[in-house]
């Protein structure tokens, strides 16, 4: 998320690095920071409905509101409850619930079967967005006016705590209720998309880096420098003036690897359009199954084969698999995919654990054509397990 330094405004330009030092700082920072890896989603099939503010509620609407919460996040799609096959197949909420209760402010907390809601989902043909998702840097500038801007920064109570980081003191006059609200909605938003966002530190290092006019003027080279130290797989960029939050307009840009995307609208927009973006390269659809053969490297031991069928079974992405052959540190698996091979390559990259690797020269292992029940032709690809733990 946004992330906000203690001291109220920012005035600070970014010192005359040559290039080389920006590289060699931010090599250094990278190794303060563990790196961001893609997130699991934990939340993913519970929601809290707010009290009801004019008229009593009963308890199968709540379920109802709860429900429609839910399906957004599990899918991506915001207007999932639009469909009309959707909203025939989910006309009894309650039947999906497994635990419910009244929280102290008088919201309601619901947490739904998430087998019964995929099969339902799988049903009717609805593509569902995994647990494990990519994470989103975002660096956002507010313009108070008068020449004073801010950049949002997270709050950092842990990391102080844990004596990792001294927050960079900036001064200003910048407007802390007003940063809290930007916070607030970024922070609402993603929680209802099931969005990963981390907002930076802005510590006292890291301006030596990345300076409000590099994201103000969506200097990209700079602020990819900074980013390095949080291993994120996306950079969100946000430039708002903020008179009025209600009707603050934000110029956005999302970079991820070479893509960019730019479009305007308000602050809610940025992690919306993000979780839009997402949803439509992962989500998978459980009518478009493919067999595939994926061959990994570099399992040498036990403890190497535990690691892979265990990062296997965490895919959402792979439905099924099984060991086709193994031989000299290689294993051969044989894959049930929800989707084609893109969106498993996709879901592959999110972790540290497999790399892909060039197979155009593989003699020991030429690609050999499987026996496929649904038909198609299956995706022959090759990885080495990276080292670790």
């Amino acid at each position: 998320m946004p992330v906000e330094p203690d001291a109220d405004g920012i005035i600070v330009h970014m010192n005359s690095l040559h290039l080389t030092s920006r590289v060699l700082i931010c090599l250094w920072l990278a190794c303060q920071i563990p790196a961001v890896d893609a997130a699991r989603v934990t939340d993913l099939f519970s929601a809290r409905v707010p009290a009801a503010q004019d008229a009593q509620r009963s308890q199968s609407e709540t379920f109802d509101i709860a429900l429609e919460m839910v399906l957004v996040k599990m899918t991506g799609h915001r207007g999932i409850m639009v469909d009309p096959v959707v909203m025939n197949r989910f006309t009894a909420a309650e039947t999906y619930v497994q635990q419910h209760r009244m929280n102290p402010d008088g919201s309601t907390w619901v947490l739904f079967d998430q087998v019964a809601l995929r099969r339902s989902l799988d049903s009717v043909g609805q593509p569902v967005w995994g647990e494990e998702r990519p994470v989103t840097l975002a660096w956002m500038v507010l313009d108070y006016g008068s020449g004073t801007r801010d950049i949002l920064s997270a709050e950092s109570d842990v990391e102080r705590e844990r004596g990792l980081f001294e927050v960079a003191q900036q001064d200003g006059n910048g407007d802390p209720e007003r940063q809290a609200a930007v916070r607030e909605i970024l922070k609402t938003t993603t929680t209802e998309r099931g969005l990963p966002l981390v907002l930076p530190l802005v510590d006292s290092e890291e301006l030596d880096i990345v300076s409000i006019a590099d994201v103000w003027g969506g200097f990209t080279e700079s602020l990819v420098l900074a980013s390095q130290r949080y291993g994120v797989d996306a950079i969100l960029v946000g430039r708002v003036r903020v008179s009025f939050i209600e009707t603050a307009e934000v110029r956005w840009i999302l970079m991820l690897g070479d893509e960019r995307f730019e479009w305007e609208g308000d602050i809610a927009s940025g992690p919306d359009r993000v979780a839009d973006f997402f949803a439509a390269r992962f989500a998978t659809s459980g009518s478009a199954m493919g067999r595939m053969q994926l061959r990994v490297d570099g399992v040498g031991t036990l403890e190497d084969y535990g690691r892979l069928s265990r990062y296997m079974s965490s895919l959402d992405v792979i439905e099924d698999y099984s060991v086709d052959r193994v031989a000299d540190r290689t294993v051969i698996l044989s894959l049930l995919v929800r989707g084609d091979a893109d969106r498993l390559m996709r879901s592959i990259a999110l972790r540290r654990v497999l790399q892909p690797v060039d197979s155009s020269q593989d003699t020991m292992f030429p690609a050999e054509p499987l026996v496929d029940p649904f038909g198609s032709v299956p995706s022959n690809l090759h990885y080495a397990l990276i080292v670790g733990p």
